[in-house]
């Protein structure tokens, strides 16, 4: 079969790759429909994230099963699923204190990363990393649910109060699901975006009560009255405003920092210990992929509207360069008007 293969930075194409073998045990064979394009697989093909070479890219993914292996119960061929790509194998030290996304394995089994994903016809996996899809959920919205529990998990981390001043810097995807995520709890803010084209995009999509602005400071004045306001949360999707960020915390305010990219920054750690402010990481998805079904199958959380460029696998470099990554030239120019962009393998 063939798959969207990356082979080096700015090396990626169609190429034939091995066709996952027939399912044995408690294994999965599944179709796959819809595959997002994910800031991640942007990051690899720059060049600014890790990843196995070659490997086939992909991850947020949702598709049909086609066979099952002899132990598997819960699933038939015809059975709509969502593809949670988060191994874990529920043994190491990491799975057995709570920390299933940091698996020990994960080296090696990091679908899209380390391992062979889902921008190709077929992916293989476990019974257990497959969720039934509602049938009036499309496949397309389905591919949300995977970077939806990434938003729940880190959503999760926070000691969020509904009365807590809140900022999220980047109004792409996971700005959006954040929004969803943070007002699941009664959180509202504003979102800061630097492109025009993404703020106008946002605004149709983003959660009831979260504000879409240029910047930190018309964020601060828009959303809680004064240019010279702290905050209590802020989320940074970028990967790129930790320093900034940090210094708009109110004391004992919180920093949720998601972006996979190396930024290098200087904190004052005196600055932490007297505001008692926390600086929080996550990554991946940890026991929150079911309610990111629900919100979803429930139309709580708008994936539909999402997603707003379809195209089939032959179609990659046009769907990458929607999001503004050239494949052709080499550069990447953010702030594209696109939200989500799938690719359709099958």
């Amino acid at each position: 079969m063939r798959g969207l293969v990356y082979e080096g930075p700015w090396k990626v194409g169609l190429a034939e790759c091995p066709a996952p073998g027939a399912p044995t045990g408690g294994e999965v064979l599944v179709r796959i429909a819809a595959t997002g394009i994910c800031g991640t697989d942007l990051g690899i093909i720059m060049g600014a994230c890790e990843a196995k070479v070659p490997v086939v890219l992909g991850h947020e993914s949702a598709g049909e099963v086609v066979a099952v292996g002899d132990r598997v119960r819960s699933l038939a061929p015809g059975t709509r699923v969502v593809i949670d790509p988060t191994f874990y194998c529920g043994f190491c030290p990491m799975c057995r204190t709570d920390r299933p996304n940091h698996c020990e394995h994960k080296g090696d089994t990091e679908t899209g990363v380390s391992r062979d994903g889902t921008f190709a016809p077929y992916y293989k996996t476990e019974e257990r990393f497959l969720y039934p899809l509602a049938p009036h959920v499309s496949f397309e919205a389905g591919s949300l649910v995977e970077p939806l529990s990434c938003a729940l998990t880190g959503a999760d981390r926070l000691r969020a109060r509904p009365d807590m001043r809140t900022l999220i810097f980047g109004a792409g995807p996971l700005g959006i699901l954040y929004s969803h995520a943070l007002a699941c709890r009664g959180l509202g803010g504003a979102l800061v975006e630097v492109s025009a084209a993404r703020r106008a995009r946002a605004a149709t999509v983003a959660a009831a009560g979260w504000r879409i602005t240029g910047s930190a400071e018309e964020a601060l004045e828009d959303a809680f009255g004064r240019p010279t306001a702290e905050v209590d949360v802020i989320v940074d999707t970028t990967g790129v405003m930790v320093e900034k960020g940090v210094g708009l915390l109110a004391r004992g305010g919180q920093l949720l920092t998601i972006g996979l990219r190396r930024s290098p920054c200087t904190i004052d750690a005196l600055r932490l210990a007297e505001r008692s402010l926390s600086l929080i990481g996550s990554v991946d998805s940890l026991g929150t992929f079911a309610s990111a079904m629900h919100l979803i199958e429930s139309g709580r959380v708008p994936a539909e509207r999402m997603v707003t460029h379809r195209f089939a696998l032959d179609d990659y470099r046009e769907a990458f360069l929607r999001l503004g990554c050239d494949l052709d030239q080499r550069t990447y120019s953010a702030g594209a008007e696109a939200m989500k962009v799938v690719l359709q393998p099958a």
